[in-house]
């Protein structure tokens, strides 16, 4: 096929199959236009600082002087910027990951490319760790993910080798949040990532409608799988 007719036939199986399969009567975790809706970051965000979670200021721009703005009220503090969509691409026979990224002097002199399309920039938050929370159902699990090389202390997925994990506590006022952020959002799995500051401050980053937890398990050992094989088992609402 052609291109055109490649991008035609895939968008007609995504209507067809897609629609079949979101007419049945199944549980679904989580339904495709409800994860499909949750991906949305700024959505997430407004959600999260409704229900009363810590947020960070952030700005969606393609504008090089809304950014240079933007990072100087932000102060010594500086700003980071991160994917509002997939973090990877895959080009030229690879596979390519786009991480969180502190924007130093150099970057902000130089921001060719910004006004092509929508970025995410954010003031950085001083991290004592940071942690995932997995809601599945009524069922939450925190994992403190602790950083130990520049690279992870930025976005640990730049360096998993130097991570350390342990299961912790939720505040109750976090996790009365985050239950609303899941109503709003009408998800029934969600992970969660947060910044712990050194003021034991958590700060609300993202929900991921589809992120990853088996890592998790194997070094907690928290019965992830298994929660989330029940909650499956359970008839459709």
């Amino acid at each position: 096929m052609t291109r055109t007719e490649r991008q035609h036939a895939q968008h007609e199986a995504k209507l067809g199959l897609g629609g079949v399969l979101a007419a049945l009567p199944v549980r679904w975790v989580n339904h495709p236009s409800r994860h499909a809706d949750a991906g949305y970051k700024p959505r997430q965000l407004v959600a999260a600082a409704c229900a009363g979670l810590s947020v960070v200021p952030t700005l969606v721009t393609n504008s090089p002087d809304a950014v240079r703005r933007f990072a100087a009220r932000s102060g010594l503090d500086g700003v980071v910027t991160k994917m509002l969509g997939a973090s990877a691409i895959c080009e030229q026979g690879g596979r390519r990951v786009a991480l969180t990224q502190r924007l130093t002097d150099a970057d902000l002199d130089d921001l060719q490319g910004v006004e092509l399309t929508a970025h995410l920039v954010q003031r950085w938050a001083s991290k004592r760790e940071e942690a995932r929370v997995i809601v599945i159902g009524h069922h939450m699990v925190a994992v403190a993910i602790r950083a130990h090389s520049q690279a992870a202390s930025i976005d640990w997925r730049a360096d998993y080798h130097a991570l350390s994990y342990e299961p912790i506590a939720l505040p109750t006022d976090v996790e009365q949040g985050i239950r609303a952020v899941m109503r709003e959002l009408d998800l029934l799995y969600g992970a969660f990532d947060f910044v712990i500051t050194p003021d034991a401050e958590w700060i609300f980053l993202e929900v991921n409608p589809g992120g990853q937890f088996g890592f998790l398990e194997d070094h907690t050992n928290a019965p992830l799988t298994a929660i989330l094989a029940d909650l499956l088992a359970q008839e459709a609402p």
